[in-house]
This record gives C-alpha cells, sequence and structure tokens, in this order.
C-alpha cells in the first residue's frame, strides 16, 4: 500500500513512500492537494474548486482547466494505482479520502492540540504539535492569479499561527507549575521569537527568569521588549509591563506561582473556524473570457 506524506508547514512537499514527488506540472496542481489535504473532512463540488483556482475565467473554461489539473495530480500522487485511492471522485465533487494510507501534518497538528489537555499528565500531545510546526503554513507559496485561494492561505495560515502560540504559551505554563524554568522559558522564548511585538510573551520570559533567580536577565528582557517596541510600533510598554520591570527591581515579585497562568485565554483548537470561506467569493468576480486554457 503506497504512503502519501503531505507537508504544509514551511515549503510545500510531497513524499510518495519515501520519495520525493516534483512531477507537479504547476502551482494550481499543488494548490488543488493542498486546499483538499486540508479541509478533507467534507466534499468540494467541483463548480467552488474551479472559481477558488480560476476565480477570472468562463465557468466552462474553469472546469476545463480543474478537470486537467486533477488529471495531473492523479498522476503525480500514484491515486489510480492507490488502495484506497487518495481521493474520493465523482461527477461533480471531488474529496480527500481520509481512510487512504497518507500523513497531513497540517492535519496531525490539529488533531493533537484538539486531544491534548494542559496538566503535566497529558501534554505530550501539545510538544508532538508544536514539533510538527517547522515554518509558516505553504512558507513561499503563492497562486498569484487566484485571490480566494491566497485569502484561503492567509486565514489558515493565521488560525494555525495563533494555535501554535497558544500551544507554547500553555507548554510554558504547565512547566513553569513545576519549576522546570529552563523547559518553560524555551517555550516562552519562541512565542516570542513568533510574536516579538506581543507584550504578554516578553513579560512571561521575565517573570520565569526572575522566578529562576535570573533578576539582571529579566531586566535585560525588558529593555528588549522595549526597544522593539519603540522601534516598530513607536510606543513604550504598556503600565503592566513597567509595573512588572518595578517588581523585578525592587525584588517585590512573588514565588513562582506569578509565572504559570496564560495571560490571555486559551482560544479553541479544532476545525478551523474559516474554513472554506475562500470559496464564497465564487462569482463576486466576473469572468474574463481567454482563448487558451491554462493551468
Amino acid at each position: 500500500m503506497a504512503h502519501l506524506s503531505i507537508t504544509l508547514f514551511g515549503p510545500f512537499q510531497v513524499e510518495l513512500d519515501g520519495k520525493e514527488v516534483t512531477v507537479f506540472k504547476s502551482n494550481k496542481v499543488r494548490g488543488l492537494l493542498a486546499y483538499l489535504a486540508v479541509e478533507s473532512q467534507r466534499v468540494h463540488r467541483r463548480d467552488s474548486l474551479a472559481t477558488l483556482l480560476w476565480p477570472d475565467w468562463t465557468d466552462k473554461e474553469a472546469r476545463n482547466n480543474l478537470r486537467y489539473a486533477l488529471s495531473d495530480l492523479r498522476s503525480a500522487i500514484g491515486d489510480r494505482e492507490a488502495d484506497p485511492p487518495f481521493l474520493t471522485i465523482s461527477r461533480e465533487t471531488i474529496q480527500f479520502n481520509t481512510d487512504s494510507d497518507h500523513t497531513v501534518d497540517v492535519g496531525e497538528f490539529i488533531k493533537l492540540l484538539s486531544a491534548s489537555g494542559t496538566s503535566s499528565q497529558d501534554i505530550g500531545g501539545l510538544e508532538k504539535a508544536v514539533n510538527l510546526y517547522q515554518g509558516e503554513f505553504l512558507e513561499g507559496f503563492s497562486i498569484s492569479d487566484s485571490q480566494p485561494f491566497q485569502e484561503w492561505v492567509l486565514l489558515k495560515r493565521e488560525y494555525l499561527h495563533r494555535s501554535l502560540v497558544d500551544a507554547l504559551r500553555q507548554l510554558s505554563a504547565v512547566y513553569a507549575e513545576q519549576s522546570e524554568y529552563e523547559q518553560a522559558l524555551s517555550y516562552a522564548r519562541r512565542q516570542v521569537e513568533l510574536e516579538p511585538w506581543q507584550e504578554d510573551g516578553h513579560r512571561q520570559v521575565m517573570r520565569l527568569l526572575a522566578a529562576s533567580g535570573q533578576p539582571g536577565a529579566a531586566l535585560a528582557q525588558y529593555e528588549t521588549c522595549r526597544q522593539l517596541l519603540v522601534a516598530d510600533l513607536g510606543t513604550e510598554p504598556s503600565e503592566g509591563t513597567r509595573e512588572l520591570y518595578r517588581q523585578i527591581q525592587n525584588g517585590e515579585l512573588g514565588s513562582a506561582d506569578k509565572v504559570i497562568t496564560p495571560e490571555r485565554p486559551t482560544i479553541p483548537l479544532g476545525e478551523c473556524p474559516y474554513r472554506g470561506l475562500a470559496v464564497s467569493y465564487t462569482h463576486l468576480r466576473a469572468h474574463e473570457t481567454s482563448s487558451m486554457i491554462s493551468y
């Protein structure tokens, strides 16, 4: 049984039985696979997929393009030889077959976050999930002549980014509860790397450094935060951040239990709330007729 591996965190990459698939004829074919694999929990009408990828073509031309792209996709991933096939195809619909032998890193990421708790006994899934996140969703990938697809990518990318930051915040809090400050700091610092303009991440690092007996490093973190805010946003740290700085400077920060609680409510994890939003742009833009069908 052939195994299909689809990596969408970072650059687009597909492997079939451990060998990289490089025969995709265009980004439209790659984009079709990415969309079907991520939105695998529902059936997609061919008309919607055609408009998603060829929004400025006539309906007939867009459907023809989709038919050619689908044929190329099936050849590239060995769908016709796979048992069961990776795609479930009818005259009017297409869906990624979730019963096929495959892995999709984004799907695994969401599944792990949804199934994981936030106590020290069940954070293994959170750690596996953050390790899957090796880069932004479809990093460097674009289909310049398809605004609906581009908007879907941006919305999905933001959702996955927010989910990662939330998971990092939770992991940092759990390890802080256990006084495992080095591990807690590694997750807090990754959060700051992802969102250097967010003061709550800097405050978490400051608290952890102070709680682990490094007040000087905590004060230096404040200065790093201040410089970033001034340079990038033209603003000074908030009163809450300045007050934390004063507490650490004066040796007033209490016990480590002030470190452990995430400062913002966690976001619900699970299926992306933006699912399929880009397809709603169907027929909003006038189709342009072209004498050539390309994909």
